[in-house]
């Protein structure tokens, strides 16, 4: 039995330039993670750089019943984090893929 099941990863590199403390870094993540979440039902995390106050790594998953609806989010969320641009700096995409489930592994197994 093949399986639809795809996800899909996008990984950034953010800048803060008018962040001062790591309170004014996390007003906008936190911002940014909630939107992920509710808009676009991602799973959002802060992976690296935690303790920088002008930088953020961020991963975003999501997780779709097909490999062109998982590229669609994908491209969605990326427009959605270069137009808030305002509050901070897309420094560059380290990441974007989506890939079919079947691919990472086995599960007829």
């Amino acid at each position: 039995m093949r399986s639809d099941a795809c996800i899909g990863l996008y990984l950034a590199e953010l800048h803060f330039p008018e962040a001062r403390t790591l309170k004014e870094k996390r007003a906008p993540l936190a911002s940014l993670r909630d939107v992920m979440q509710s808009r676009f039902r991602a799973s959002f995390s802060e992976v690296g750089l935690q303790d920088v106050w002008q930088r953020a790594r961020i991963l975003v998953v999501v997780a779709s019943s097909s490999l062109a609806r998982a590229r669609d989010r994908l491209d969605d969320i990326d427009r959605y984090v270069h137009a808030r641009e305002y509050e901070f700096v897309v420094a560059r995409v380290v990441l974007k893929t989506a890939d079919p489930v079947d691919g990472i592994w086995d599960i007829d197994s």
